[in-house]
């Protein structure tokens, strides 16, 4: 095992989602299973934060305050990400598409489907973005296609 990816805490810990959200597919975890692929597992923002809530829209967490969380939270795990890459191959974080934080393709603004990332991702993208990390991100529900799942853990060999 050399290849490592970044995952959303919820995809690992369904038990942090806000309540009364859909149950998410997580067939991509016995994925990076089967491909010997170990599991970094990030903090969720909302529950360190200490939000057990409801769920929510980006804008409701848009605040100079949890934007500032979560960049303290991206730091940390640039310094994590740099650690492994000393030794190992990070070649990609999986996000939760639809959600206010940890959404990359896709969000929730105003109650609608946004294309465009949650506060957490975006924190996270300009800090791998200062430190020069560059990896895949994919929303998780984009790689139940086959296709794309192949396509993203090929991005790291």
């Amino acid at each position: 095992m050399n290849r490592a990816v970044l995952v959303c805490h919820c995809l690992l810990d369904p038990l942090t989602r806000a309540r009364g959200t859909k149950k998410i597919n997580r067939d991509i975890i016995k994925a990076l299973l089967d491909g010997d692929i170990s599991i970094i597992q990030l903090p969720c923002p909302e529950m360190v934060y200490g939000f057990f809530r409801n769920p929510c829209n980006k804008e409701d967490y848009d605040t100079p305050e949890y934007r500032e969380h979560c960049r303290r939270l991206a730091v940390k795990i640039a310094e994590i990400v740099h650690h492994y890459s000393a030794h190992f191959s990070v070649f990609g974080l999986i996000s939760i598409g639809g959600s206010p934080s940890c959404g990359f393709q896709r969000t929730h603004v105003e109650g609608k489907h946004a294309q465009e990332p949650g506060i957490f991702m975006e924190e996270l993208h300009k800090v791998f973005g200062e430190n020069n990390i560059h990896i895949a991100i994919c929303d998780h529900e984009l790689l139940e296609s086959e296709h794309k799942r192949e396509q993203f853990l090929s991005s790291g060999v």
